[in-house]
């Protein structure tokens, strides 16, 4: 979508429109993240690289920088798993739905790789980025794991859902993760053996059949 822009008679604007502020200020956060990591950046540079006001960040975030990336992180997930589009599902075809979203996974985190590094850095020297994700609500998450659960052959059991959804994503982020760090960039042939084999472990953890 195209901001809505009002020229202020000084050579600079202001974005009126909700969602493209929205936007940029996620998409400032994630550039600064890349160039200077997590700990450094602060919302009053997120606020002048995104050309918005400090308020209006806390608005909108009023977690500050976390609750940005962890909104970035909503739409993805929504994007990927097609939460929104159930209308372009077949739910008879778990392994075809599965294979495409680690395909697409796997795009994502390579387009998005500087990020993934300045975050994983973060996790690893700083505890800040640490405590906030273990205060994470992962109810948020719960629309996608009873998602799963409508597909035809998807039988877990007594299982508790989202336990299921966090070990599924913890295993495949992490194999994506750990191929595009130490061994990227991979032959088209290896990449596709990496996908097979995410795709057969997603299909056990989801308990396929």
């Amino acid at each position: 979508m195209m901001a809505k822009k009002i020229d202020q008679g000084d050579g600079t604007s202001i974005i009126r429109n909700k969602e493209a502020k929205i936007i940029s200020i996620q998409d400032a956060t994630r550039m600064l993240i890349e160039t200077k990591g997590y700990e450094k950046v602060t919302i009053r540079d997120i606020a002048k690289a995104a050309n918005v006001s400090i308020g209006l960040i806390y608005k909108y975030f009023p977690g500050g920088k976390f609750d940005i990336l962890e909104e970035i992180g909503h739409r993805y997930t929504d994007e990927l798993l097609l939460l929104k589009q159930s209308e372009n599902v077949d739910f008879n075809d778990f392994p075809g739905y599965m294979r495409n979203i680690i395909k697409n996974m796997q795009k994502l985190y390579k387009d998005n790789i500087s990020l993934e590094k300045a975050l994983i850095i973060a996790a690893l020297l700083d505890g800040e980025i640490l405590d906030e994700i273990k205060n994470m609500d992962f109810k948020d998450y719960r629309e996608a794991s009873e998602f799963f659960c409508r597909f035809n052959g998807v039988e877990i059991g007594n299982k508790y859902l989202l336990e299921i959804l966090l070990q599924w994503g913890i295993t495949v982020k992490g194999i994506i993760l750990c191929s595009m760090i130490y061994l990227y960039p991979l032959s088209h042939k290896s990449e596709g053996a990496l996908t097979d084999l995410m795709v057969d472990l997603s299909l056990k953890i989801w308990g396929y059949r």
